[in-house]
C-alpha cells in the first residue's frame, strides 16, 4: 500500500509538471482528476465499509484437537460501489503453531454479492475457545485509501480431547489373598435391579441373553448404585507447579485423557465408574454407568478448564475408598511423596485395588523405585497415553 502512495503522488507530480509545462485544457483536466480522487475514493471506500457484513458461516463447532478443520467465514456485500478485496483482522487457530494468532485474510466481494473463505486451522490443545473477526477494512481501486472500523463477530469452537481405547488392564492383587494377574476392574455382578430396553451406546456386555430371546428384543441389566462395582477415578487436577501456561494446559490434557481412556476401559468391562476432578462441587463430578452417560461425560471433558481451585489429594482419595468402589485409580502428572503416602493410605486395609497412574510426559523421578513396592498399584504411563493403548496386553 506505501509503495501505490508513492505512485501515486508521483504521478500527479507529473500531471502537476505538464500542466505547468503546456497549459493546456487536458493537463488541467488530468492534475484536477488526480488531485479529486483521494476525496472521492475515501467517501466511496467510507461507504461501501458500512455496506458489507461479515461472520462465521457455523455459530458453534465441534472438532477433535491437533486434527485440522476448515473454518468459513462469509462476507457479502450490500453497495454498488466496487472495491478491491475487503481486509478482516481476525483471532484464529493457525495450522502450523496449532494456537490461535491474528491472521489477516482477504476476500474479493463483487457489488452487491458474496463469497465464503476457508481457512485451514487447528488447535493443539482440547478445550473450548473463542474465534473472532475484530476488524474490516476497505480499499479503493488504486489501493491508496483504506477506511478500518472495528466489528465484534465471534463463534465457540470446541476442541474434544483423543478418546483413546486402553483396552482390558491387569494387575498383580496387592492383598494376600491374591498374588496372580487379574482384572483391574472386575465387573461380574450377579444382582441386578431390573432390566430395560436396549439403548444406541448400550455395551454388550451388560445384555440379558436369556430374557433377550424370550422376547426377541435387545434387554440391558440395570444395577442400583448401592449394588455396582465402581471404579472411583480421582484426578489429580492440580497444576501450580507448572513452569508455563502451555504446560499446564498439556498437563490438564493428559490429565482429562487418561480419565477418559480409563473410564471408557471401566464402563466396557461393566462397571461403573465415578470421575472426581477434586472441585469438591457436584459439577466436577460425573457418575458414568453406560455408554450414553460416558458420551454425555466426553462432551463435558472437553470444556473443562485447566486451572480450577481443587481440594486435598489425600482426603479426596480416602474419601473415594469409604464410598464403597471396588477400585479407585489416582491420575497425577506429578510423582510427589504426598501423593504417594496419600496412595498408601488409601490402599491400607482397603479390599479392593488402588492404582497409582503417572503420567510422566516424558520425565523421570527418583521416586519410581519407591513407589513400586508400595501397598497400591503403581501404574506409569511414560510418554503418551496412545503409544500407551498400543502396548500388547497379554
Amino acid at each position: 500500500m506505501r509503495r501505490n502512495r508513492i505512485l501515486y503522488i508521483l504521478t500527479a507530480l507529473a500531471f502537476l509538471a505538464f500542466s505547468m509545462a503546456y497549459q493546456s485544457r487536458i493537463a488541467s483536466v488530468l492534475l484536477i482528476a488526480s488531485l479529486c480522487y483521494p476525496v472521492l475514493a475515501a467517501l466511496a471506500a467510507f461507504v461501501a465499509s458500512r455496506f458489507i457484513e461479515v461472520g462465521f458461516v457455523e455459530d458453534r463447532s465441534v472438532h477433535s484437537k491437533g486434527e485440522e478443520f476448515e473454518l468459513w467465514i462469509f462476507v457479502r456485500g450490500k453497495s454498488p460501489i466496487p472495491y478491491v478485496p475487503v481486509e478482516l483482522q481476525c483471532n484464529l487457530p493457525d495450522r502450523d503453531t496449532g494456537l490461535f494468532s491474528i491472521k489477516r485474510i482477504y476476500a474479493a466481494v463483487p457489488p452487491l454479492g458474496r463469497c465464503r473463505v476457508s481457512v485451514t486451522a487447528m488447535h493443539r490443545y482440547r478445550g473450548s475457545y473463542i474465534a473472532e473477526i475484530g476488524r474490516l477494512s476497505v480499499f479503493d481501486p488504486l489501493r491508496i485509501i483504506r477506511v478500518s472500523r472495528r466489528i465484534s463477530k465471534e463463534t465457540t469452537l470446541i476442541f474434544l480431547p483423543r478418546r483413546i481405547d486402553i483396552g482390558e488392564l491387569s494387575s498383580e492383587a496387592h492383598s494376600e489373598n491374591s498374588a496372580n494377574p487379574a482384572p483391574l476392574f472386575k465387573g461380574e455382578r450377579e444382582e441386578f435391579s431390573h432390566v430395560r430396553d436396549y439403548l444406541p451406546g448400550d455395551i454388550m456386555q451388560l445384555v440379558h441373553w436369556k430374557l433377550t430371546a424370550k422376547q426377541d428384543e435387545l434387554m440391558i441389566k440395570q444395577y442400583d448404585e448401592e449394588t455396582e462395582r465402581k471404579t472411583y477415578v480421582l484426578c489429580d487436577y492440580c497444576f501450580d507447579g507448572a513452569p508455563d501456561a502451555g504446560a499446564a494446559m498439556k498437563q490438564a490434557d493428559a490429565v482429562i485423557e487418561a480419565a477418559i481412556a480409563f473410564t471408557l476401559s471401566a464402563v466396557k468391562s461393566g462397571c461403573g465408574a465415578v470421575v472426581d476432578l477434586g472441585g469438591g462441587s457436584a459439577e466436577m463430578r460425573s457418575f458414568v454407568k453406560d455408554m450414553p452417560d460416558f458420551e454425555r461425560f466426553y462432551n463435558l471433558m472437553a470444556v473443562i478448564p485447566a486451572q480450577m481451585q481443587v481440594l486435598d489429594l489425600a482426603e479426596l482419595a480416602a474419601q473415594a475408598v469409604r464410598s464403597g468402589a471396588a477400585t479407585v485409580l489416582i491420575i497425577t502428572c506429578r510423582l510427589t511423596e504426598e501423593i504417594m503416602l496419600a496412595a498408601e493410605a488409601a490402599a491400607e486395609g482397603f479390599s479392593g485395588e488402588v492404582a497409582l497412574i503417572w503420567l510422566s510426559l516424558g520425565a523421570h523421578s527418583p521416586l519410581e523405585e519407591q513407589a513400586e513396592g508400595k501397598r497400591f498399584l503403581f501404574l506409569p504411563i511414560r510418554g503418551d497415553l496412545g503409544k500407551f493403548a498400543g502396548r500388547d496386553n497379554e
